[in-house]
């Protein structure tokens, strides 16, 4: 097997840290561009559309939000539709791309008119939302699914529904629906086990806090890292605790890109460098004492010593039994050309 690990694609997730301010978000697009995402990814939805009168929080939105009910939550960290097309332009020239997951199919729609987005990324509790399932499985653009709370069955029904037109080219991430996600629910290995058993590209949707386990998935061969991203942990609202900050950020860049570098590939290779130490610190066989040309190498001739420049001990067949055609002196290398 051979051939290199292809970059991991790193995906700044903004999601609502930007706290309805488009001048955070467009900071936010600044800073993150420059530790080096590939990447940064914002939420689009109406609330009206994607909340019910009887919607309720999560434990962790409690916690961290005070808003009266989960859609004031959401409307107060809503930037508008327009605001948008700011942030693509802002992505744009930055370098990095634009993605924003849609919660309801009109705010899908829109996406689609306005914004020339790389692929759709669907986000875990969208995974049976059949109207805009139904919409994605029409387009040819690649998806991103994200599994959390999802079933092997459940993952195989949605991979189903979005392939029933044409096979899509989709990635599998694992994710822990958990904000922050322990490490004893991470199951990290499980990554692994979604790419046997579905034949996708996987990546990891981290929502611990910290790098250790998005730093790791990149060493189990993740295609693709998710990663919330805030400018102040301590800002109100749900998800700015569970995120890392741009010195995090920049750090996590850091350690997969020296990680794509250290995984190299699946040839046994050898640098220069490891050539040169080789004939530092391997043995050859050498001479116990001063021979003359003629002579027959004998067992007890030769010894085992330093550098590795001539034959390798487990060569020794190569030289006991031959004859010398030059002198050598007491304790020198026996060379190739030193014997016929």
């Amino acid at each position: 097997m051979k051939g290199k690990m292809d970059k991991v694609y790193i995906i700044g997730e903004v999601g609502p840290n930007h706290n309805g301010s488009v001048e955070t978000a467009l900071t936010m697009i600044e800073k993150m561009a420059e530790a080096g995402v590939d990447c940064v990814k914002f939420q689009m939805t109406d609330p009206y559309q994607l909340y019910s009168d009887d919607s309720f929080k999560a434990s962790y939105q409690k916690r961290n939000d005070k808003a009266k009910s989960v859609r004031e939550m959401s409307l107060s960290y809503q930037l508008k539709r327009e605001a948008h097309i700011a942030l693509f332009q802002k992505c744009k020239e930055s370098g990095v791309d634009y993605v924003c997951s849609a919660f309801d199919l009109e705010s899908l729609i829109y996406l689609d008119e306005h914004f020339e987005m790389p692929y759709y990324k669907i986000a875990s509790g969208e995974i049976f939302s059949l109207d805009m399932i139904d919409y994605i499985s029409l387009q040819c653009k690649p998806i991103i699914l994200s599994t959390g709370m999802a079933t092997y069955d459940e993952v195989e029904v949605a991979l189903n529904l979005l392939n029933r037109n044409f096979p899509k080219d989709i990635t599998l991430l694992h994710c822990i629906s958990n904000y922050p996600a322990k490490y004893e629910e991470v199951n990290l290995r499980n990554m692994l086990s979604l790419k046997e058993r579905f034949g996708c590209k996987v990546g990891f949707s981290d929502h611990t806090v910290g790098n250790d386990c998005a730093i790791a998935s990149a060493a189990m061969g993740a295609s693709m890292i998710e990663k919330h991203v805030t400018l102040d942990k301590n800002a109100n609202g749900p998800d700015h605790k569970a995120s890392i900050d741009i010195l995090e950020l920049e750090s996590l860049v850091s350690a997969v890109r020296h990680i794509e570098i250290a995984l190299g590939s699946y040839d046994r290779q050898f640098s220069e460098s490891q050539r040169e130490i080789s004939r530092v610190a391997r043995k050859s066989l050498v001479t116990k004492h001063a021979m003359r040309a003629g002579e027959i190498i004998k067992e007890e001739d030769i010894c085992f010593k330093r550098p590795g420049i001539g034959f390798l001990p487990i060569e020794q067949d190569l030289v006991i039994g031959h004859r010398l055609i030059v002198d050598i002196e007491k304790d020198r290398v026996i060379r190739k050309e030193f014997i016929n």
